[in-house]
């Protein structure tokens, strides 16, 4: 038989110490930390979508004021249009703006032609020909007073021409102006 020192007793218990300590850290220790680690990483994830939540809840009242702007902006941009859904009804809408203004500046309407409606950038136009009379004068405050109205409207053509050989502030002028009716066009159709 092998006779085992005193030394090679210490020697081996060192040894399997060692081994179980080893097998001990490699097999319970290790993945115990590591689930550890994966565990606290799930709940630091959890606590930060938790915390983000609560800022979208605390910003409740930022998306109140920002509905509330959306919609006095679509307020405002529902009066710039004219008010009727049919081209006929609002070429008359817009003929009879065209009147009142001529009528507050001392511009004189000798005919109205209003052409087919057509969409222009996605929006149903309504074109109106304009031949007036006037002075200078008034027909530059009739012009300033169309472009600037609450109505959204476009002079797309101007022509102008002197009447009187005698008077030069005499002026004849054909407008053609476009007003807009908030209908959007549908997708366009294919041809086949």
């Amino acid at each position: 038989m092998i006779q085992i020192t005193s030394r090679d007793k210490k020697v081996l218990f060192a040894g399997g110490t060692f081994t179980v300590f080893w097998l001990l850290f490699t097999f319970v220790v290790q993945p115990v930390h590591q689930e550890n680690k994966r565990t606290n990483q799930k709940i630091q994830d959890k606590l930060l979508f938790i915390k983000k939540c609560y800022e979208i809840l605390n910003q409740k009242s930022f998306y109140k004021a920002k509905n509330k702007e959306n919609k006095l902006t679509r307020t405002t941009l529902d009066q710039r249009f004219f008010n009727q859904t049919k081209p006929a009804l609002a070429a008359s809408e817009q003929q009879h703006l065209i009147e009142n203004l001529s009528n507050q500046t001392g511009v004189n309407i000798i005919r109205f032609r209003v052409d087919k409606p057509k969409y222009l950038e996605g929006l149903l136009t309504i074109s109106t020909k304009v031949t007036t009379r006037s002075k200078l004068r008034n027909f530059i405050n009739f012009i300033h007073m169309l472009e600037s109205n609450q109505k959204f409207m476009v002079i797309e053509e101007m022509a102008i021409q002197r009447v009187n050989e005698t008077d030069l502030e005499e002026l004849q002028a054909q407008l053609t102006v476009s007003g807009f009716i908030q209908s959007m066009e549908m997708g366009k159709k294919k041809t086949t």
